[in-house]
């Protein structure tokens, strides 16, 4: 009973590791094409580019780069980024989704990778990834950088309004844009 169990995780892992570096892969796949000829049209949506100071706010700036594909009528995106600072706190965010099967009859991809990287202006900076499978949860990693030390840890999935943009909100965006 003990060689089964343990040949089950050995297995479970090795099959992990293999999601993972396909997700990895298709990450760098992706990001290698941004800037083709042919690769992936591109949105930008860019708030406050005159640096104005927003009331009880301050200082607030924000990218958001949609970069999508479109087949026989139906556009999807591929990758989502965000970079954003708000007052003392900046983030950055990229979101991944995988391309829908053939034919297109306006679905999308799954979400397959979420990342999200922060600084609240103390020299602390918070890095957490999330992969995904087949639309559901897979993995997850995250490392806090102090000054004198790293941290690793597991974070939790995230929520709605955890970070500035959320995958769900991503999307409601991109539909309305396109």
């Amino acid at each position: 009973m003990r060689i089964f169990v343990t040949l089950v995780l050995t297995v479970s892992c090795v099959v992990l590791a293999d999601e993972i570096t396909e997700i990895r892969d298709y990450y760098n796949d992706v990001k290698a094409h941004l800037d083709d000829e042919y690769g992936l049209y591109r949105t930008e949506i860019s708030i406050n580019t005159r640096d104005g100071v927003y009331p009880v706010l301050g200082h607030y700036q924000e990218k958001i780069t949609f970069y999508w594909n479109s087949e026989a009528g139906y556009d999807w995106p591929v990758l989502i980024v965000w970079s954003g600072e708000f007052a003392a706190h900046s983030e950055y965010g990229e979101v991944l989704f995988s391309t829908p099967e053939e034919p297109w009859h306006g679905e999308r991809g799954e979400l397959v990778f979420e990342f999200v990287s922060f600084d609240n202006g103390s020299e602390i900076v918070t890095e957490l990834r999330w992969w995904y499978t087949g639309g559901e949860f897979l993995q997850s990693d995250g490392v806090t950088v102090y000054p004198e030390e790293e941290i690793d840890f597991i974070p939790d999935i995230p929520c709605e309004g955890d970070y500035a943009h959320s995958p769900t909100e991503l999307i409601e965006m991109f539909d309305m844009i396109h």
